[in-house]
């Protein structure tokens, strides 16, 4: 996918459409009931945002606050209904609620759902199939959220292209609120009932010791671990939980009316806060947290405030055709707009330009429209069905969710599938070693050249991103900072020289090849690897739990190294520079101070050429008919390494320290082939695949000795 788009979903997806829908009445002063022109607004300015983040993400890089707007409007209309029901008649009707729900959210998203399913099939690679399917069940289970927190503290799966139903994550944070509210709303009018007291009361008591929970979880998550923290419900109620306060607030009979001019200076300081975060707020943004608190009250502002007359007021900007028009499609423009710009780039063949996202823009506001006509407002109004009847409603919903249930799960079995057949070849191959095979291709001065080999790419795209160095225990993931404790073969065995493994996950890629060398009986092994943390002294280039944690890492890792040094024979590193951050001296300089206590203690120091870096995934651009032309997929060296030589100037600065370059395993006459010798070598854009890490250990075995480490 291209990298513009696929930065767009790094803070991923960060918006949901819907929050209720209110009544369309007599607009009321302040009141929770009744059609309210202030909220279509803050509808239809949020999904403009989200829209123009994700086609234009540089021009708009916080668009993604639109998600605490519509959490707010949620909170703020499903509380005013309940509040009303239980007023009216003691209790609430859950079955009748969730029923309301399931019409007004399901037949459109299941529709967007089901067509996304078909177009990834016809234009999708191979190599996405897993990945967008899994996600697939999960949207339409509603627990995509937690299918993303899982993958953003995944390291493996926290580099994986963005699918086209990653936006149902806010979807499913909203419908885990619809399904718990209701009951903490029911819970409040029977604690209310036995006690003698105030529905209204008890509901705000619980509602606000809620809320100030979630709050204060939110504010540690987000510290301890942001990735997880963007998705997961608990961290999010108390936004929700902020809109229904306000709700309870004003529909309170003894509240004082508030001046029409304080009103409109409330909702122009509202629009204004949110327009200023979607345009200050980016993607470093520790989010929620503390951030998403100026979002949230602009968004209590503008709907407190309500319509205010007056010349200086908002009202005429809400009752703007265009702004009308954006509220009433906001629910399909959601689910439409983001599958629509993660598969362009396949059906166009490459990344959309300015007017190729002009006319997507125009194609899915057309096609919201479309939505909204034929799709929900017939399933929300029409008696055609008997939708309107609980019971039809809920069997419906169960019937609908079992059957693309069954077709997302069938579609990731056979993906499953696939990639198991893929790896079997793989391995079945892997076992032969034919003439040529992978880094042998690349080993001397002229090219080794095996024509059964030509149209052979192993493992296959479609396995490629389960081609992975292991085992995972020994890897410390983006946030953890513990040292793993992680060694291989007879450590304690002076005959057998003992080989230390420190770097990032560049380095772990190269540790089947040490595995190798270790189950020859050539050495022993012991790893200290962790994500985004190569070894140097210098601060991670990337966001503060990164940066936090890898320091804390390193501050554990030299004492442990100082420890190991009288049984070590050598420490071999390597790392992604993309994440040293300052120039290329500066960098040369910080892995200098890092590697010199360890060459001062009398231990040799190996430091390994980074492999290269691709822009987009090679595996994908393999998967889209180029088995025959790999050379396509193939990128220039210049553009791989943009600065080869920091780890060899390092090493020239620490005596007892020595560069091994293992680009010519990688690269020859200035391109470094996606495929070698019939390998696939990248299992995304810039880590190596096990099975050429594994074709590389007679070499590697090679380059240590004559580095003179006794191996």
């Amino acid at each position: 996918m291209p990298s513009s788009l696929r930065d767009a979903a790094r803070p991923l997806e960060r918006a949901t459409p819907d929050g209720g829908t209110p009544d369309r009445g007599t607009p009321g002063r302040g009141s929770p009931r009744g059609f309210r022109p202030e909220v279509q607004a803050l509808r239809a300015l949020a999904v403009a945002m989200v829209v123009l983040f994700h086609l234009w993400p540089g021009r708009l890089p916080g668009g993604y606050v639109g998600v605490d707007v519509f959490f707010v409007i949620s909170g703020f209309l499903i509380t005013g209904h309940l509040l009303r029901e239980t007023e009216a008649t003691g209790r609430v009707r859950l079955a009748r609620f969730w029923a309301r729900r399931a019409r007004r959210l399901l037949p459109a998203a299941y529709l967007v759902l089901a067509v996304t399913v078909v177009a990834t099939v016809l234009v999708a690679p191979r190599s996405l199939w897993q990945q967008w399917f899994r996600e697939t069940l999960g949207a339409t289970l509603y627990v995509e959220n937690w299918v993303l927190a899982a993958d953003a503290v995944d390291y493996l799966a926290a580099d994986a292209d963005p699918s086209p139903v990653q936006h149902y994550w806010s979807l499913s944070t909203e419908e885990q609120f619809y399904l718990v509210w209701p009951l903490l709303a029911l819970l409040a009018a029977v604690v209310a009932t036995r006690r003698g007291a105030s529905t209204r009361r008890t509901t705000a008591v619980l509602l606000a010791a809620a809320t100030a929970g979630s709050f204060a979880y939110s504010l540690w998550l987000t510290s301890a671990s942001p990735a997880s923290a963007y998705f997961v419900t608990p961290a999010r109620a108390w936004q929700f939980g902020a809109g229904a306060l306000l709700a309870l607030w004003l529909a309170r009979p003894d509240r004082r009316p508030v001046r029409d001019g304080v009103r409109v200076a409330a909702g122009w300081a509202g629009l204004a806060a949110l327009v200023a975060c979607a345009l200050v707020y980016d993607a470093s943004t520790p989010f929620p947290g503390t951030a998403a608190v100026v979002p949230v009250l602009a968004t209590v502002a503008v709907i407190a405030a309500g319509a205010p007359g007056g010349r200086l007021s908002p009202a005429p900007l809400y009752a703007w055709r265009p702004v009308s028009f954006t509220a009433d499609v906001s629910y399909s423009l959601y689910l439409w707009h983001w599958p629509a710009i993660v598969l362009a780039p396949f059906v166009l063949g490459h990344e959309a330009g300015l007017v190729e996202r002009l006319l997507l823009l125009a194609g899915v506001v057309l096609l919201s429209a479309l939505s909204k006509r034929f799709v929900e407002d017939p399933a929300r109004f029409s008696t055609r069905w008997d939708l309107h009847r609980t019971r039809r409603a809920l069997g419906a919903t169960v019937a609908g969710t079992a059957a693309l249930s069954l077709v997302a799960g069938c579609a990731l079995s056979v993906a499953q599938h696939r990639a198991a057949e893929q790896r079997e070849v793989a391995a079945r191959v892997v076992a032969e070693r034919p003439a040529c095979f992978g880094a042998e291709a690349m080993d001397g001065d002229r090219p080794c050249a095996n024509p059964d080999l030509d149209d052979v790419a192993v493992p296959a795209p479609e396995a490629v991103a389960d081609d992975v160095a292991g085992p995972g225990k020994c890897f410390v993931d983006v946030d953890e900072s513990a040292l793993a404790d992680c060694s291989f073969g007879p450590v304690d065995d002076p005959d057998v020289p003992h080989v230390v493994l420190v770097g990032d996950s560049h380095a772990r890629a190269l540790m089947p090849a040490f595995l190798e060398l270790v189950d020859q009986g050539r050495l022993s092994l012991s790893v200290q690897l962790k994500s985004s943390c190569a070894w140097s002294t210098g601060p991670v280039d990337s966001d503060d739990e990164r940066a936090r944690t890898c320091e804390q890492w390193k501050d554990r890792l030299e004492p442990w190294l100082e420890e190991q040094a009288p049984a070590t024979d050598a420490v071999v590193t390597t790392g992604y520079l993309k994440y040293l951050s300052g120039d290329r001296t500066r960098q040369a300089t910080d892995l200098a101070a890092a590697w010199r206590p360890v060459a001062e203690r009398g231990v040799p120091v190996v430091a390994l050429s980074d492999n290269p870096s691709h822009d987009d995934e090679p595996s994908q651009c393999l998967d889209q008919g180029l088995l025959a032309r790999p050379d396509r997929c193939d990128v220039p060296q210049r553009q791989a390494f943009p600065d080869p030589q920091v780890f060899e100037d390092a090493a020239d600065e620490v005596p007892g320290a020595t560069f091994v370059d293992l680009t010519r395993f990688y690269c020859r006459d200035g391109s470094c082939p996606a495929v070698i010798g019939g390998v696939n070598v990248y299992r995304d854009e810039h880590h190596l695949t096990t099975t050429y890490t594994r074709t590389m250990t007679p070499y590697l075995e090679r380059e240590l000795r004559d580095a003179g480490v006794p191996v």
